[in-house]
């Protein structure tokens, strides 16, 4: 019981900082394509980076996540133009939801085969 217990503690926290990471990351995709959108609205010509075919948009300030590092100035518009996302709209809940299923799955796994260590022990050491 109490290895099962700690597999949810552990479970539940690693599930949770997870999806906020993923929910961050949204963001943070999100507000490097608004950034990068400014300056190509401005008129910014963007160049490739050195030994790439990816546009370099760590320019002017903005730091471009990698995310947007192969998308086209067209795509990196569509991105900033859409509307930021909430952590029910990004993908948080399937990433909270997917741990905390397979931290149930191996609570439950552990239990039982603690379980079944322990029936079996007790079979071999009852007194006839």
């Amino acid at each position: 019981m109490v290895v099962a217990v700690l597999i949810v503690l552990i479970g539940v926290t690693a599930s949770i900082i997870t999806a906020k990471n993923n929910f961050d990351g949204d963001m943070q995709t999100h507000q490097s394509a608004e950034c990068v959108a400014r300056l190509a609205r401005s008129g910014y010509e963007f160049t490739k980076k050195p030994y790439s075919n990816a546009l370099d948009y760590d320019v002017g300030g903005c730091y471009a996540h990698y995310t947007l590092e192969y998308k086209s100035i067209r795509e990196v518009l569509a991105i900033a133009d859409a509307p930021a996302s909430t952590f029910l709209t990004s993908e948080g809940p399937s990433t909270l939801g997917i741990g905390l299923m397979i931290t149930g799955g191996l609570a439950v796994v552990a239990y039982l085969i603690f379980w079944c260590i322990g029936w079996l022990c007790a079979g071999f050491t009852r007194d006839a």
